[in-house]
């Protein structure tokens, strides 16, 4: 049976191109799409979910399911990134994607309806017995944000994105070092908390506690608070590591507020890479993740899961320092 792996062979291009040419996808020029369009003619090939659950006793259909209880929004950089990346390679390897909305039926009843092969937790709130009873059903699910028994989680490596943030402070000479932390409820916030820690015990640095400060959402307004409180302090830190670029950003907007200057008065961490952090001035120093990677090894791993393969439970992606003008040498 012809599948999209022999349709770009045959074409000479990748499995992701004729995955959007076959889904209508703009992107693809006009003699390649008509190359592949004649091949697809030509062999007889069936591109819908349907024709192939015939053959395969599967729909080819993988859904994605988001509970907002972080209020951080699919547009944010970060998981819109991710979910790209997933859905090129989903399609590559020959599935659609749908989203799943629980709000009606549930999550579990909706995937049922919706007969899915697997399905993408992006976020997840384990308060919601909606998302559990997915989580244990025999449906195929990984995640990027909450350790649940043996689902299958892909995510950065946080602490040791925090261990680089506080090292590269170290470096430029300073030890009054603040943490804007995540909230608790999210294995980012838990785990770049504690790669501050790591971080501040191996530079041989006591952690002052009244310098770690919760925020409650991932967002630049919980940001701006924390630094607003941080800078109240009667000796307030020379340097500040926060949990995402969206909170750093609130966190400059209260160092521009109070008359300081970032990078001269008070160096400023992020943590994500998001576009903006390369446009903001002063451009903001922040740790990158490799948003790519994790959703295309999320896709990747899914399917092997679907195919009844041996998938590692955690894997974890590296991060790296992108150093810009909001740090600088301590005064």
């Amino acid at each position: 049976m012809v599948d999209i792996r022999d349709i770009a062979r045959l074409a000479g291009v990748s499995t992701a191109t004729v995955s959007k040419v076959l889904n209508n996808y703009t992107e693809v020029s006009d003699a390649t799409k008509a190359r592949i369009l004649k091949i697809v003619e030509e062999v007889g090939y069936i591109p819908n979910s349907s024709a192939r659950a015939l053959s395969t006793k599967r729909t080819w259909l993988i859904g994605i399911v988001y509970s907002e209880h972080l209020h951080i929004g699919l547009e944010h950089n970060y998981f819109s990134g991710v979910l790209e990346a997933f859905k090129t390679e989903a399609e590559s390897l020959g599935y659609d994607v749908v989203f799943i909305s629980g709000k009606d039926i549930g999550y579990l009843k909706r995937c049922q309806v919706r007969n899915v092969d697997g399905v993408f937790v992006v976020t997840a709130d384990l308060m919601d017995t909606g998302l559990t009873e997915l989580f244990e059903s025999k449906i195929k699910c990984v995640t990027t944000d909450i350790v649940y028994k043996s689902i299958p989680l892909v995510y950065s490596d946080n602490k040791q994105g925090s261990v680089l943030a506080v090292r590269h402070l170290v470096e430029l000479g300073h030890r009054h070092i603040a943490h804007i932390a995540g909230p608790m409820t999210s294995i980012a916030g838990q785990e770049r908390l504690e790669g501050f820690r790591i971080g501040m015990k191996e530079a041989g640095i006591e952690v002052d506690e009244s310098l770690i400060l919760e925020a409650a959402e991932y967002d630049s307004h919980s940001g701006y608070e924390c630094m607003r409180k941080l800078l109240e302090l009667p000796s307030p830190p020379t340097a500040v590591y926060v949990m995402c670029d969206l909170s750093a950003m609130g966190a400059i907007h209260a160092i521009n507020e109070k008359g300081l200057k970032v990078g001269e008065d008070i160096s400023i961490v992020g943590f994500d890479d998001i576009e903006l952090a390369s446009h903001i001035h002063p451009a903001l120093t922040t740790v990158k993740q490799n948003r790519k990677a994790i959703g295309k090894t999320l896709a990747q791993i899914l399917h092997k899961s679907i195919n009844h393969e041996k998938v590692e439970p955690r894997t974890i992606i590296e991060t790296k320092l992108i150093e810009r003008q909001s740090t600088k040498p301590v005064k």
